[in-house]
């Protein structure tokens, strides 16, 4: 059977968002606010330094690793109703074009 591959190509505003959202909105023990900006300090894993501000007004730096990363980006796709494969292997990885991309390859 052939394999399936798929990419999703977020843009930097796309990550933004879907960052605060999930920080906001999820219980992990990541700082809970709105990110002003980001900026990647790993690949392979993906590793995000990002500026945030808090619901209390507090500007602080913080970095999210792949998992938060994956988890908030699937979130926001689960939100926009963007279907995702349920048992598709799924890698973040950074995109040559700026921000980030979520690759899922399902066997066939």
């Amino acid at each position: 059977m052939p394999t399936e591959i798929r990419r999703l190509l977020f843009s930097e505003v796309e990550v933004a968002r879907a960052l605060s959202e999930f920080s906001l909105t999820s219980n992990t023990g990541a700082p809970q606010g709105a990110v002003l900006d980001f900026k990647v300090e790993g690949e392979l894993p993906v590793k995000l330094r990002v500026h945030m501000q808090t619901r209390e007004g507090k500007q602080l730096y913080h970095v999210m690793e792949e998992p938060f990363v994956a988890a908030a980006l699937l979130a926001y796709c689960m939100k926009a109703k963007i279907p995702i494969a349920r048992k598709s292997r799924k890698v973040v990885r950074v995109a040559k074009a700026g921000g980030i991309a979520v690759d899922m390859t399902l066997d066939g």
